[in-house]
C-alpha cells in the first residue's frame, strides 16, 4: 500500500538525498519560507532577535566584530518535542577550532523571543527529518544554536569565520542567512577533506541556508566590508549543529 507523505517529510526526504549524494545541500529562502509555513510576522520578530546579541568576548584575535548568543535543544528520535538543556559553556577542541579552542566560553543565553518562536520549532524538526533520512533512521540530535552577528566599518573588516577553513567537530552544520545589511564578501566555500573546493555560494536572501556533512567537509566564509561607510553594515546568521548522539 502506498503511503502518502506529508509535504514536511516529502520535502525533507528530497533535500536528505541530495545532503547524502553531495555531502552539502542549499535550499533556497523562498523554499524554505514555504516549507516551515511561515508568515510576514513571524519572520520579522525572529529576524529581530539578531539585534539583541552580545559582544562576543573570547575572541583571541583582539576582534571586536563579533556578536552571538548560544544554546542547546535534545531532539529524541521517538518524540517531536525539542528540549532544552541547562545552559552552560561552550567549549571546541583545539584541533577543531585552533583560534578560540580549548577555552570555556561563557556566551549570554538565547533570549526568551528566539527561543520562543514557532519560526524556530518548525526549522529544527524539519532539520532533524532531513537529518533523519540522511541517517536512514530515526536517531537521537543534540542540536547547537549559535545566532551571530558579524559587524563590519570603515575601519575594519568583519570575519565570519576568523578560524578559517575548518569543520565544527559535529555530525550536520547548517547555516541560515538573517539578514544581510550594507555588505559585500561573505561568501561560503565548501571542500572534501583534501581542501578541493566542493562549492562557492553566497548566502544572499532571508532563510538562504546551505547544510552540511561536518565529517565529509569544511568550510569557511570570506570577510565582508561595508557598501556605503555611512550605514551600518553587517552579516546575520544562525549556525545549527546536528550532532548524534550515543544510544
Amino acid at each position: 500500500m502506498d503511503i502518502v507523505k506529508k509535504p514536511r517529510e516529502r520535502h525533507a526526504s528530497v533535500i536528505a538525498n541530495l545532503l547524502n549524494q553531495n555531502r552539502y545541500v542549499f535550499v533556497s529562502g523562498k523554499q524554505m519560507t514555504s516549507m516551515l509555513a511561515t508568515n510576514v510576522d513571524e519572520v520579522v520578530r525572529f529576524k529581530s532577535c539578531w539585534h539583541n546579541l552580545e559582544r562576543d568576548q573570547y575572541m583571541a584575535d583582539g576582534g571586536t566584530y563579533r556578536y552571538r548568543r548560544y544554546g542547546q535543544f535534545n531532539k529524541g528520535k521517538h518524540s517531536q518535542q525539542l528540549v532544552m538543556l541547562p545552559h552552560q559553556a561552550y567549549v571546541q577542541p583545539a584541533a577543531v577550532n585552533p583560534l578560540n579552542g580549548d577555552v570555556k566560553r561563557h556566551f549570554e543565553p538565547l533570549t526568551d523571543r528566539f527561543i520562543m518562536s514557532p519560526i524556530l520549532e518548525k526549522l529544527l524538526l524539519m532539520m532533524s527529518d532531513v537529518y533523519d533520512g540522511a541517517q536512514g533512521q530515526a536517531t537521537n540530535w543534540n542540536i547547537r544554536l549559535h545566532p551571530y552577528r558579524i559587524i563590519t566599518d570603515g575601519h575594519s573588516v568583519g570575519k565570519p569565520t576568523p578560524e578559517g577553513l575548518h569543520r565544527d567537530g559535529v555530525t550536520y552544520i547548517a547555516s541560515l542567512m538573517i539578514n544581510r545589511t550594507n555588505i559585500t564578501g561573505g561568501e561560503t566555500v565548501i571542500t572534501d577533506d583534501n581542501k578541493n573546493v566542493l562549492e562557492r555560494l553566497t548566502l544572499d536572501k532571508s532563510f538562504d541556508i546551505v547544510m552540511s556533512d561536518d565529517l565529509a567537509t569544511m568550510h569557511e566564509v570570506s570577510p565582508i566590508t561595508p557598501v556605503c561607510l555611512d550605514k551600518c553594515a553587517y552579516r546575520d546568521v544562525l549556525v545549527i549543529a546536528f550532532t548524534k548522539m550515543e544510544e
